[in-house]
């Protein structure tokens, strides 16, 4: 008969490391000038090289807890996937029913023209 092969390798010890956390960049003392300069939520990411607005909140909320004093960071908690942008195609999606259009009723199928005028974009029923 034919013999089994051990297909583990004891060559090989387990010594990896557990994974290292990235090292954090929260500053109590420039969180807390920027804030007091009146810097907004994008300044004080770029500033502090902070990538993604939730982790300023969370520093934002340790120096509330830290200080014992409500901080108010401009633009922290607006939330900006409800206003349109321009994605990775190119293209700009919205939803009309979030926009206040007056009088002007918009039905499916209706087609527009597409005009810049003094930095705006403006859309045109046909």
């Amino acid at each position: 008969m034919s013999t089994k092969k051990d297909t583990t390798d004891t060559s090989l010890e387990m010594t990896s490391e557990p994974k290292k956390r990235p090292e954090s960049k929260y500053n109590a003392s420039i969180l807390r000038e920027c804030i007091k300069e009146g810097l907004d939520a994008k300044s004080i990411m770029e500033r502090m090289g902070i990538a993604h607005k939730p982790t300023l909140k969370h520093y934002v909320l340790r120096l509330i807890s830290d200080d014992r004093t409500f901080y108010d960071v401009k633009g922290l908690y607006l939330k900006s996937s409800s206003r349109p942008y321009v994605n990775k195609k190119g293209a700009v999606c919205f939803n009309i029913h979030k926009v206040d259009l007056g009088d002007l009723e918009i039905k499916e199928g209706d087609e527009f023209v597409i005009t810049a005028e003094d930095g705006r974009i403006v859309l045109t029923v046909i």
